[in-house]
């Protein structure tokens, strides 16, 4: 009887993403890294798959370079940095996997391992260090599936990592003859790491910020609440963060922590409660579709604008408009 191996059902879920993102969101969500780095983590896990499953021992070479590839792609892919020299580093990084695969295949798993663990703990060091700034380059209605993104991909390295080290240590001590178990039990044991993992970085978002002066503070948000609805910036459904600190030429991770310090909402809560606003007033005073009035303020779904409508008024937008329309 014909089997897919298991690892083909996520290889194909990302893969679809990877071509959604590219096809339809590229334009709203500037993400090359982030679309490169899923199709070669899809590639990795069908190679993964045609290995393991089917036999097709052929493919390891390929699984080395992918494997190599995939740590710096997860780093890339969330922090979003342009084309610049500093690239060149994380080439470099791949380029020394890939001269011990030629010239020390023995040593691989143990380089692929090594290289894992660090670019998980540089992505989990940038998020504890930066929070959700790590995403300024990104319209502010992506932050939460980032976020969530992020503590996935630090979770799926780091099982990786541990997957490296373990067949690199049965090589050495049973000549390999544990490595499938090793590969169903990395599989298995995902699920349990990824959700420390989440719990772990979602917890670290909220780090201590440094003290500043309240009058200052509030003074800032006065200025930047002020130039947003001077401007009807929060009507761009693709605003960011970015965006906004080069307008306050003021450092993005800064203003955000002032933001929340001085109102206790994050930047995407704090730019909604505008577009709330800009709503209430449209369905007060004229007769458009609640879906008007949602589009016009800056929002771009349903379930996202209902969500926070609640939040801000504690209603739906139908009974909020039947106790407060003129």
């Amino acid at each position: 009887m014909f089997m897919i191996p298991v690892t083909f059902l996520p290889a194909s879920v990302l893969a679809v993403i990877a071509v959604w993102l590219a096809t339809r969101l590229y334009q709203r969500l500037p993400a090359p890294w982030l679309i490169a780095f899923l199709c070669t983590l899809a590639l990795q896990l069908f190679l993964l798959g045609a290995r393991y499953g089917y036999g097709f021992d052929a493919v390891l070479n390929i699984q080395h370079f992918t494997g190599a590839l995939i740590p710096p792609l997860a780093f890339l892919a969330f922090t979003n940095p342009s084309l610049s020299p500093r690239i060149l580093l994380h080439a470099i990084s791949v380029g020394s996997v890939g001269l011990v695969v030629v010239f020390a295949i023995y040593l691989a798993d143990i380089a692929l391992g090594l290289s894992t663990f660090a670019y998980a703990a540089g992505l989990a060091m940038a998020f504890w260090r930066d929070g959700d700034n790590t995403f300024a380059w990104a319209p502010l209605r992506y932050t939460s599936t980032l976020r969530l993104g992020l503590c996935a991909t630090v979770a799926t390295l780091v099982l990786s990592g541990l997957t490296d080290a373990s067949i690199a240590a049965d090589f050495l001590i049973s000549g390999g003859l544990r490595t499938r178990t090793i590969a169903a039990a990395a599989s298995f044991g995902g699920l349990g790491l990824l959700v420390a993992c989440v719990a772990f970085l979602l917890r670290s978002g909220t780090d201590k910020q440094p003290a500043t002066s309240l009058d200052a503070d509030a003074k800032l948000v006065q200025k930047l609440s002020a130039m947003i609805v001077a401007k009807e910036l929060f009507r761009d459904p693709d605003l960011t963060l970015s965006r906004l600190s080069k307008r306050l030429a003021f450092p993005a991770r800064d203003l955000s922590q002032t933001v929340n310090r001085n109102t206790g909402l994050n930047m995407s809560q704090f730019i909604n409660n505008m577009r709330i606003s800009a709503v209430c007033d449209e369905l007060a005073s004229t007769d458009v579709s609640v879906t008007t009035a949602m589009l016009d303020a800056g929002f771009y779904t349903k379930s996202n604008f209902n969500r926070e409508f609640r939040r801000v008024t504690g209603q739906t937008p139908t009974q909020w408009r039947s106790q407060n329309a003129s």
